[in-house]
């Protein structure tokens, strides 16, 4: 698995997270925690996760204790979510859980076909 988290500001004020391969939950628990460090340092509350590359995203139950999780965090006022689907069918289906777990813990979350759609939801 290869994952990155960086910052996409000056351009845009986007926190972007890039999964590859097979996603663990130890995986997710790193980035979760590179992505809030960069939200608090830069001030953005836009996170991009583009899961293209993605095989395989942890389960159901992981994927609500993530939900919980994100409610405990301190997430910025504005916090907006965009993932890009995956093109595994796999991955796609826990993708759609765990975009759904995060609409249920009103976290605004969209997923998209394209960095580029997911980007301009973020940015309207």
């Amino acid at each position: 698995m290869t994952s990155t988290v960086r910052s996409l500001a000056p351009q845009t004020p986007i926190i972007e997270v890039v999964h590859a391969g097979d996603v663990s939950v130890t995986d997710i628990q790193h980035v979760a925690t590179q992505a809030l460090d960069l939200m608090t340092a830069t001030g953005d509350h836009l996170v991009l996760t583009d899961w293209t590359d993605a095989t395989s995203i942890p389960g159901n139950i992981a994927i609500m204790s993530f939900g919980e999780a994100m409610d405990r965090a301190t997430l910025p006022d504005g916090f907006r979510h965009a993932h890009v689907w995956p093109t595994d069918d796999s991955a796609r289906l826990s993708l759609d859980m765990w975009k759904t777990v995060e609409n249920l813990h009103h976290h605004q979350a969209r997923a998209f076909g394209d960095r580029e759609s997911a980007i301009d939801w973020l940015t309207e």
